[in-house]
């Protein structure tokens, strides 16, 4: 957060709180003066609108986000709900953002890395989703075949380990977010491999 300091007519200093690229910009562009308090006052919040929306922007060219996560991250740079509520909904209006695009992107690609149900959907709901609202979720997105493919094709990588092979071998799964039924058919099957 960064300190501008609006000197008014009778002598006295304003203090405006706004966030550091705001103040960069006021430094740099400047106010043409003279103005009253409350005219000062609603160009430097138009303008920190504006700053708001640029940094939005910038933020989902990098990658997707959740609206959720996208306010979350600009209230980090000291953005006030008036422009973090005009700025998400303008880009919602604009398609910027999408929860549902972001979820199902979100899903693929997650399960590319290996990860399982539970662990995708604890992370969609730390990101500010929920994915039952995502349409055909979970049977457009999860089979119990796939689940099983994609725990057999991670164990496949791992050691087997000499003690308690089923134990740790589950374990992990259950880490990756696989449910126990999936996970424990998918060690027996690794266990019965590598028996023989």
């Amino acid at each position: 957060m960064a300190q501008v300091a609006v000197k008014l007519d009778n002598g006295g200093v304003c203090d405006i709180v706004v966030p550091v690229r705001a103040a960069r910009l006021l430094r740099d562009e400047g106010l043409s003066f003279p103005l009253d308090v409350d005219d000062a006052f609603d160009a430097i919040h138009a303008l920190e609108g504006r700053v708001c929306l640029t940094m939005l922007v910038e933020l989902l060219g990098r990658r997707d986000h959740s609206a959720a996560e996208a306010r979350e991250k600009l209230a980090a740079y000291g953005f006030r709900d008036e422009e973090l509520d005009a700025a998400i909904a303008r880009g919602i209006e604009r398609r910027y953002l999408d929860d549902a695009r972001f979820m199902s992107y979100f899903i693929e690609e997650r399960k590319r890395r290996g990860w399982g149900r539970r662990k995708i959907e604890v992370e969609l709901k730390r990101k500010g989703t929920d994915p039952a609202e995502l349409p055909g979720y979970p049977d457009a997105y999860f089979t119990s075949e796939d689940d099983g493919a994609r725990a057999t094709a991670l164990l496949e990588h791992k050691r087997v380990p000499e003690n308690r092979a089923f134990e740790k071998l589950t374990r992990f799964l259950m880490t990756k977010g696989f449910s126990y039924e999936v996970a424990s058919a998918a060690v027996r099957e690794r266990l019965a491999d590598t028996a023989s």
